[in-house]
Parts: C-alpha cells; structure tokens; sequence
C-alpha cells in the first residue's frame, strides 16, 4: 500500500495522468499525418488518448503546437517516445531522403522534449533544495529546466519543463521518472482545453519599437517576471492564462510573440 495515498501499486499504475508536450508546428504535422493516418496509428499502438492543437492553437509566447495525452503512466510515456522520435526526425521526414541525418545531430530543439505539467507538479520535480531534479539530471545524463512561475508569459497553473539530451533512451528515462512523479501529486491534473487565449494588453512590437525583448532559455519563454520597460515606461503586464469565461477585449488586442 502506498502510505501517502493510500494506493496499492495496481491501483497506482493504473491512475490516469494529463500531460501537453509541445511540438514545432512541422513535427505536429507529422504526427496527424496525410488524411489523420498518423494519429490514428498512434491510437492503434497506445491507449493513451492523444489530441493535436489545430495549426492556429499556438501554446502563448511559444510559436509550438501542443500534443494533449490522457492516459496511464505507461500509456503516456508510449506515446511520448514516438513524439520525440517525431521531433529527432524533424527534417529528415520532410526531405524524403533517407540518407539525410537527423536534424538533432545540429538542431538543439531536437534533441529537446518540452512537457507542460501542473505548478505543484514542478514543485516536486525540483524536490527540496533541488534533490529530485538533480538525481534526474545525473541518472539520466540528462539536462531539465523548468519555467518559473514569475516567468513572463507564463501560463498560471502551468509550467514547462524541458528534458534534453543526446539519447532519446536517456531522455525517455528522464520523462518516465517525471510521470511518476506526475502519478504521486494529487494535484496533478491540468486544464485539458487546448486553446489559450491572445495576449490582449497591448502590441509587444509598437511597445518594443519594432525590437523584441531579450529571449530566455527556460523552456522557450523569457527570463525574468517581466521584460523591462523601454523608455522608461510601466513594464507590460504579465499573461492571464487560460480562462473559461475569457472575453477579450474589443480593441487593443496584442499579438501572439515568440
């Protein structure tokens, strides 16, 4: 019996998780495939359930398509290892030649697996002082880093964590450990709606001067609470995030950024 919970193992194994992953916009192609004959194979191998964000539903602030998967922990982690094949690949597929190297051999988003998970998830994830993050990491020859919750663009109740490596056995590793942890938080379950709201404070370029602010490295956001403000003015306010009742506004409607 699992003394937290309060679960027997079956029972553990059997708990359903939610996970998104994000995907370049090619990749997601791929993955749908000509006619949906992808993810209907995808369907076939995996009983995890598995929905694409269609071509205009952009994870805010990342210019990706997000892969929904509900299912098992071990369901899941199937249909992780053939998207991050999908994004290994990437360019390979789309040339048609065979003897082509993978895109990953010089492309470092192919070699990475970005997975939106809950904010208390990520608190597990780090573990006190870091403990948990750092076994992962060394185990696994892997490198993750998490957004922060303070992160500009961050969507509220969610985080990004990106698990990078040169093996993708290595990397599955790292995300079967982070299911687990997924499986273990009561508070795990995210918002399964694929559709994020348009930030719609204001137009970063004209606020910018045509001149973006200075990218991150965390997960594809940028660094920091918020971008300082040019010119001196008020700094932009920070993302709302998904909301049910979200009316946007009639004017003044801001851009989607990378």
């Amino acid at each position: 019996i699992n003394a937290e919970y309060g679960e027997t193992a079956t029972e553990k194994s059997k708990k359903e998780v939610t996970v998104k992953v994000l995907v370049p916009i090619p990749v997601a192609g791929n993955i749908i495939g000509k006619g949906g004959e992808g993810i209907k194979d995808i369907k076939k191998k995996c009983t995890a359930m598995i929905r694409v964000s269609g071509r205009e539903e952009l994870f805010p602030f990342a210019e990706e398509r997000i892969v929904l998967v509900v299912g098992t922990a071990d369901a899941t982690l199937q249909v992780l290892d053939i998207v991050q094949e999908k994004v290994r690949n990437m360019g390979k597929e789309e040339s048609g030649n065979t003897r082509n190297k993978p895109r990953s051999n010089f492309n470092p988003r192919a070699k990475e697996m970005k997975i939106v998970i809950a904010d208390s998830t990520a608190g597990r994830v780090i573990g006190k002082k870091g403990d948990v993050v750092k076994r992962i990491q060394t185990e696994h020859n892997v490198q993750v880093r998490l957004t922060g919750k303070e992160d500009w663009g961050a969507v509220p109740g969610e985080r990004i964590a990106t698990i990078s490596g040169k093996d993708p056995k290595q990397v599955s590793g790292a995300m079967k450990d982070l299911l687990e942890i997924i499986v273990k938080d009561p508070d795990s379950s995210l918002n399964k709606s694929l559709v994020y709201p348009s930030y719609p404070m204001y137009d970063m370029y004209n606020y910018y001067g045509g001149v973006p602010p200075q990218r991150g490295h965390h997960g594809g956001n940028y660094q920091g609470s918020r971008p300082p403000a040019p010119m001196g003015g008020a700094p932009p306010p920070l993302y709302n995030g998904y909301q049910s009742d979200y009316n946007p506004p009639s004017s003044g409607r801001g851009r989607r950024f990378i």
